[in-house]
């Protein structure tokens, strides 16, 4: 008579493949000029796909107003919203903008040296904004990074990368005087 199959399943893990896609920078890349992702909103993390969620109007209405404030401290070629960031071989992240050195030239994603400051408006996304998004960001030495928490009524803002991850952290809140980095300027959110 035939006995049931007993499978130990850490023997079983050792010996089958990883079912995991991990994909490079450039293969993301290609993916997204062949039209893959035309329909939806990905992020390349770690070499693992991450679908974001379409953003709501409050946080359209939050990031256009701070682009409105930036641009008139920041010159329009330096201002950039809904960039892409090449954060290295397998992580590409989308901000909502970023205040560059100076213009980048033709359309392509952008690297962590000519970036100033990276914002998150962050409606829905505040764990991930002060989390994953914080370290990659500190990690790929991006000199100050703005967490713009409408729930909260605050802006986080991070600077000073060092060890993979934000040696400076302070809280401004709404209706506050907040410091643009490679500006004398201030701005004010509310």
């Amino acid at each position: 008579m035939n006995k049931p199959a007993r499978i130990d399943l850490a023997d079983a893990r050792e010996i089958a493949p990883s079912s995991k896609a991990r994909f490079t920078t450039a293969e993301f890349l290609h993916m997204v000029e062949s039209g893959a992702f035309d329909d939806m909103k990905v992020e390349l993390v770690g070499g693992e796909l991450e679908r974001m969620p379409p953003p709501g109007s409050t946080h359209a209405s939050r990031q256009v107003k701070i682009i409105v404030l930036l641009s008139a401290v920041v010159s329009s070629g330096r201002l950039l919203g809904e960039v892409g960031l090449d954060l290295g071989d397998d992580t590409l992240l989308g901000c909502d903008l970023a205040v560059l050195h100076a213009p980048v030239e033709g359309n392509r994603m952008v690297l962590p040296s000519e970036v100033v400051l990276v914002v998150e408006v962050a409606e829905t996304t505040a764990s991930r904004d002060r989390g994953m998004k914080r370290l990659a960001y500190a990690r790929a030495d991006i000199p100050t990074y703005w967490v713009v928490d409408g729930k909260l009524g605050l802006t986080h803002v991070y600077s000073e990368p060092r060890d993979g991850d934000y040696a400076e952290i302070a809280t401004v809140r709404f209706g506050e005087s907040l410091a643009v980095p490679g500006t004398a300027a201030t701005i004010t959110i509310d």
